[in-house]
């Protein structure tokens, strides 16, 4: 069954459907991840997205493999070169296939996915259709300007016990599981909503972590999470990922801008000058580095080949934040001394 799609510029792109028959809508991104697509279509950083693989091949080892970032898959569709749709003897196909399915997330193969991140690079992130038409549509809506984060965040408070006698307010605007795993080693986690009502929070906590998530930072619906960290910013430990860096960021006064494709990938390269980390990515904005003048956060490590904004620090307060995923999942574990950072600091007082 044939199956289209449909960027914004008017490209249509023929290949063949798989996964649930229906079409589907959003920004199209793509990402360089070798392995790890598991991890990557059901990363709530996704919302609203779909995704591109760049590596031609998908879904060639088993599910079991892999580990669920979230509940459910995340991205509104899959494009892939060799997803092996025509392979339906093997296995690991099947179980992709059904998920896929299941969750009603359409995919497309058989696309020259090399010319479409080609294409995305030069002309920058577009709005894009799954469609089982090639007719092109008059509307292209904008799925940032919607609250993305209202559809990954947690929607009740919960309880994660942790492995020591800290305490961390944990902020959901759209948390891998990974990285919950990871601060739970660290500590007790009351973790929340984006929306909750902070100013009656009764967790006797000791310090804010932000996690990673959808969306742009700026967007009005994460205003009461900006407002919370600025006011807390003065007596607080606060630590954050992706999202939660970038609205660390915009709580002390500076700004964030779009990216023209973003940074998505288990291979960046990130230096603090003395050292290189290979990291993973999964963002569509960054922090203006130069908006962090007179904020008091210090940018101590960046990326080697844009020079975008990896990691601030504030210079008197205990206050420090990843534009990457130091937990990974997929990738390298280049950076997870910054969960040793957490723990000395947590340990310091």
């Amino acid at each position: 069954m044939n199956r289209y799609l449909i960027l914004e510029d008017g490209t249509v792109l023929k290949g063949i459907a798989f996964g649930y028959i229906g079409d589907s809508y959003g920004e199209i991104v793509f990402t360089t991840s070798m392995t790890g697509y598991l991890e990557s279509i059901t990363d709530p950083s996704y919302k609203n997205q779909i995704l591109t693989f760049a590596s031609p091949t998908v879904a060639n080892y088993p599910l079991k493999m892999g580990l669920f970032e979230s509940d459910s898959i995340q991205v509104s569709g899959v494009v892939a070169r060799d997803a092996h749709a025509k392979l339906l003897i093997d296995p690991s196909w099947l179980y992709f296939n059904n998920l896929m399915e299941e969750q009603k997330v359409p995919g497309i193969d058989v696309v020259d996915t090399r010319f479409l991140v080609r294409k995305i690079r030069e002309k920058g992130v577009m709005r894009a259709y799954i469609a089982s038409s090639p007719e092109v549509p008059t509307s292209f809506p904008d799925p940032m300007d919607q609250d993305v984060v209202s559809k990954v965040s947690c929607r009740e408070p919960y309880h994660v016990k942790g492995d020591s006698k800290h305490k961390v307010l944990f902020i959901d605007v759209g948390a891998k599981k990974s990285l919950l795993r990871e601060l739970s080693k660290l500590a007790d986690l009351y973790v929340v909503p984006y929306n909750f009502n902070f100013e009656k929070i009764d967790y006797d906590y000791d310090s804010i972590f932000i996690s990673n998530g959808p969306g742009d930072p700026s967007h009005s619906s994460l205003s009461k999470v900006t407002e919370f960290i600025r006011k807390r910013s003065d007596d607080s430990h606060i630590y954050g990922v992706c999202l939660g860096h970038q609205i660390i960021s915009l709580a002390l006064g500076g700004r964030t801008v779009k990216m023209k494709f973003g940074h998505r990938g288990s291979n960046h390269a990130v230096t603090d000058s003395n050292r290189i980390f290979i990291t993973t990515h999964n963002h569509g904005y960054a922090v203006n580095g130069d908006s962090l003048e007179n904020t008091g956060l210090i940018v101590t490590q960046w990326d080697i080949n844009d020079r975008s904004v990896e990691m601030v620090r504030h210079n008197d307060k205990p206050i420090f934040s990843v534009q990457y995923h130091p937990e990974a999942s997929p990738g390298p574990r280049d950076a997870r001394w910054f969960f040793e950072d957490i723990k000395k600091d947590l340990e310091a007082r």
